[in-house]
């Protein structure tokens, strides 16, 4: 005769999918906070730097002068800070929209502005 383990494995199981569950939300959670922290207390123009060399340079180059799309090194001083975060939102020609959230894409404009010669 069989013995009954003291906890079935069903129990085990379901133990175990609510502690990787828990875990998932406290990961989120945690990860969720700091960045929105960082975003908070970052400078606009340190925070549009950041977005531009994280989404920007592959297309516009490591010093924006222009690889695959265009040079956008000088942008700040031919557009407005205002164009250039529609642009960063909604993309134009071949550029897609959505790159930049509209906060994200207010920084890229300060970022650009204070660079532009």
């Amino acid at each position: 005769m069989r013995a009954k383990p003291l906890i079935p494995f069903y129990l085990i199981g379901i133990g175990a999918l609510m502690l990787m569950l828990g875990l998932s939300l406290v990961g989120f959670y945690v990860s969720t906070g700091e960045t929105e922290e960082e975003g908070a207390d970052m400078d606009p123009v340190e925070l549009g730097e950041e977005v531009v060399t994280s989404n920007c340079t592959s297309c516009h180059g490591e010093n924006l002068e222009g690889a695959s799309g265009p040079a956008i090194e000088n942008v700040g001083a031919e557009m407005s800070n205002e164009e250039i975060a529609d642009i960063a939102v909604n993309g134009v020609g071949s550029m897609p929209g959505g790159i930049a959230s509209p906060e994200e894409a207010e920084a890229i404009a300060e970022y650009l502005t204070s660079i532009a010669e």
